[in-house]
């Protein structure tokens, strides 16, 4: 990656898929699936290109379905070195950051 001067990778992003989600109200609705749905999905893209890129200084980011810490911490053991927190943020707010972090850490979070 080095040799196209790329620093980092934001491994995904929203998907127009609707698998997981096309039972549920406006589960049929145009437009990126974001959130809890994704976070499977993006993980396995996060961990796969954590071992294509093995052995290179690319900064990998995590994103996609980070809803508490432990979410946060299984970005990291797939290979990021970052992560990205949107959906979760909206829903969950500050106190979800401080989970992240904590979780990342390998510390216990008091509610």
């Amino acid at each position: 990656m080095r040799r196209f001067e790329i620093d980092a990778v934001i491994a995904t992003n929203t998907t127009l898929g609707r698998a997981g989600v096309e039972h549920l109200p406006h589960g049929n609705e145009a437009g990126g699936l974001s959130g809890a749905p994704v976070r499977a999905a993006s993980t396995r893209v996060l961990r796969e290109l954590g071992q294509a890129l093995a052995g290179s200084r690319t900064i990998l980011i995590g994103v996609g379905g980070i809803t508490d810490g432990a979410a946060a911490a299984e970005k990291r053991e797939a290979g990021a070195s970052l992560v990205q927190i949107y959906t979760g943020f909206i829903y969950r707010g500050p106190a979800l950051v401080r989970e992240a972090v904590a979780a990342l850490a390998g510390a216990r979070v008091e509610a």
